[in-house]
């Protein structure tokens, strides 16, 4: 593999200097303490770098190059139910049983260091909004329920009917060439929360504008993003989290929280799940047609991606505790990351066990069901509308996507192409 070069913030960020013998601005105190986290970013990442480097199996996952990740999870999985990268001082797991453990243990609170100051964090530009801990979590989860206070469809049946609608109005809006991941699925998911949440019509452009700009908040959670990419990420979610307190009606703080993690956690994930549900029908013989045959078969593709190839492949956790995992004792403060599409194919797994690709807890019990219900809309319009969708070109995965896997681009056409007349 190449080297990665480091992150190329701007020499403004990285060697700001005061006048002899004046003070220090806000704008430029403001600047010298970007430029101390855009370094951090910049050293956690050469960490990560290096550890691949070392032949860690973990430190290769989060450089994220274009070696198959079920490569370096079969590795983790194969020193046992957990596994330490020494280099990243982090424990991992592929195993399903210990991922259970994780997600449902109170000692597991949360995707950040417990008591570390602001701006002090390894990685200082990790999503504010889906930094949960479960209390935060569990207090939330009740305003973001199908006919609760900020989704109006009162059941999944009903929100699917809708994203159908918008899916249908999207794609006709396609021309005969399109991307799939950035014309289609990335607009869908604003649309739909726009209208579930009530915003007025002149907020809904805005907010579909916006929403797929918070795209690399889930990465960001354990892999550094460029400065540039880190700073506009962090605009995005102020900027989302701003509109819906302007046009929430009579919405309060917990509220505004609510729709806003929905939102952010809900988009990208929604999106990378239909593409690649879409990829992976069209590369197996007959599947597509089958769908497009019988566009009811939609929720059984997506509940099957999410069990073998899930939009989010790593969980990050950190111990808020003492405990103990796998009969290791983990201190407070460890770090636990789970291989989710690892342990979901874990051999050792029941038979019929529930898909893994959404953990339970944490940002995403408040928008997995929504994520389950707009992709299966989406996939459903698309067997419907284009049953003669192909691809036209080489998908491409974007950068620094370990958690995601995220499509950059995803081309297709409309309609099968047809020889020229001789």
């Amino acid at each position: 593999m190449t080297a990665e070069p480091l992150s190329a913030e701007p020499l403004s960020a990285r060697s700001p200097a005061d006048p002899p013998g004046q003070p220090a601005a806000v704008g430029r105190d403001t600047a010298l303490a970007d430029a101390r986290r855009a370094r951090r970013n910049q050293l956690t990442r050469a960490a990560q770098w290096f550890a691949g480097t070392e032949g860690d199996p973990y430190g290769l996952l989060l450089r994220a190059g274009s070696d198959d990740p079920a490569v370096h999870e079969e590795r983790v999985r194969a020193h046992g139910p957990l596994y330490r990268s020494a280099p990243l001082d982090t424990w991992v797991t592929a195993h399903r049983a210990v991922a259970e453990q994780v997600f449902t243990d109170p000692a597991f609170d949360g995707t950040g260091p417990d008591g570390t100051p602001a701006g002090q964090d390894d990685l200082p530009w990790r999503s504010d909004l889906l930094a949960l801990d479960r209390a935060t979590a569990a207090r939330l989860a009740p305003l973001t329920a199908f006919g609760g206070p900020l989704l109006w469809a009162p059941e999944p049946h009903c929100v699917e009917q809708r994203a159908a609608t918008y899916a249908r109005r999207l794609l006709e809006g396609c021309g005969e060439h399109f991307d799939l991941a950035e014309d289609f699925a990335r607009r869908l998911p604003g649309a739909v929360l726009a209208e579930q949440f009530g915003l007025p019509d002149a907020a809904h452009e805005e907010f579909t504008r916006v929403l797929p700009d918070c795209r690399h908040a889930l990465d960001g959670l354990v892999c550094p993003q460029p400065y540039a990419t880190a700073r506009a990420t962090r605009a995005a979610e102020t900027a989302v989290t701003g509109l819906l307190a302007r046009h929430l009606p009579d919405a309060g703080e917990d509220t505004v929280r609510a729709a806003a993690v929905l939102a952010v956690g809900a988009a990208e994930t929604t999106a990378v799940l239909v593409v690649e549900t879409v990829r992976r029908l069209r590369a197996r013989p007959g599947a597509w047609e089958r769908l497009t045959a019988d566009p009811a078969l939609a929720a059984a593709a997506v509940r099957t991606t999410l069990r073998t190839a899930p939009p989010v492949r790593l969980e990050a956790r950190v111990t808020r505790t003492d405990t103990t995992l796998a009969g290791t004792g983990l201190p407070a403060g460890s770090r636990v990351v789970v291989l989710v599409a690892a342990a979901g194919r874990d051999p050792a797994a029941p038979a019929g066990a529930a898909p893994l690709g959404l953990a339970p807890d944490l940002h995403f019990a408040l928008s997995a069901p929504l994520i389950t219900v707009i992709a299966t809309a989406a996939l459903r319009g698309l067997a419907e509308t284009l049953p003669r969708l192909r691809e036209a070109g080489e998908p491409v995965t974007r950068p620094r996507s370990p958690v995601l896997l995220a499509p950059a681009r995803f081309p297709v056409a409309k309609r099968e192409s047809t020889p020229c007349a001789s």
